[in-house]
């Protein structure tokens, strides 16, 4: 019996025991989220692709739509059962490409049928060819492409609500993968206006109103022109934002909306603070 109990104990002492953990950790260290993107003042050249047509081709034949009313090709329209205007259009459907110039994620609330009603969608974004930019509506929370990517898109129907054009139906037809730069042009001196709508802008200056609840602010470029700049709501709840005073450098689409022209900001590496 002592001789058994030998053992035990002898096998206890052999047992591994754990390693010790406290070596495996540190306390870590606060990192920043850059979100980089690449930038290019050279404007688009996309190389032609068969039964694809410019974004200006779509802008002028079918915008703006009327007030109140969706347009859609002959076939696919609503049924006679919805209270929506309809508008038919035989340049619809039609094939576009571009660039995403804003990170299909972007929430916005605009009319339905009626101005009585809203319509939310959680993933709408920008893209921009060598001749223009159009809002695009999507209401999917689950980015399939991200900034830069080349799509090409099948346009089914389209409506302009307070002056703003936008995409409102469509099929995503192809996706390059590519990552191209986001082209842009400096806005300074002047007012951002109807022009710009849709399309990158840069603005370069001081931020002379903090941002608001809902993350707008103001930059005061170097000739006294103010614009507005809004960045989105989950870029504004990860406290990403300068103080008063700073300068500060802002490259985004523009969107219309509520009367004025904004600035969209979607990626850090839209926003950079600037040296004195």
């Amino acid at each position: 019996m002592l001789v058994l109990l030998g053992l035990s104990l002898l096998a206890c002492d052999l047992r591994e025991t754990g390693e010790d953990w406290a070596g495996w950790y540190d306390e870590g260290s606060d990192l920043d989220v850059t979100e980089p993107i690449e930038w290019t003042d050279q404007n688009y050249a996309l190389a032609p692709v068969d039964g694809v047509r410019d974004i200006a081709d779509l802008q002028d034949a079918v915008f703006p739509g009327g007030a109140d009313e969706i347009v859609y090709g002959s076939g696919d329209e609503l049924s006679s059962d919805s209270d929506c205007g309809v508008d038919i259009s035989n340049d619809l459907p039609m094939t576009v490409q571009g660039i995403v110039t804003l990170h299909p994620r972007f929430y916005f609330k605009t009319n339905g049928c009626d101005r009585a009603s809203d319509e939310k969608y959680y993933g709408s974004y920008f893209i921009q060819d060598g001749t223009g930019g159009l809002f695009v509506l999507g209401d999917s929370k689950v980015a399939h492409f991200d900034v830069g990517d080349r799509v090409e898109m099948r346009v089914r129907g389209i409506k302009t609500n307070f002056d703003l054009d936008m995409i409102y139906a469509h099929d995503i037809v192809l996706v390059e993968r590519n990552a191209s730069p986001i082209y842009y042009e400096i806005a300074e001196g002047e007012t951002l206006g109807d022009d710009d709508i849709g399309l990158v802008r840069r603005v370069t200056g001081e931020i002379t109103q903090a941002a608001d609840n809902f993350g707008e602010f103001k930059i005061t470029d170097d000739s006294g022109t103010v614009h507005t700049v809004s960045l989105d709501a989950e870029i504004n709840r990860r406290g990403v934002g300068f103080d008063v005073g700073t300068r500060v450098q802002a490259t985004g689409p523009v969107l219309y909306s509520y009367s004025a022209y904004t600035i969209v900001i979607m990626n850090v590496g839209q926003l950079s603070e600037l040296d004195d």
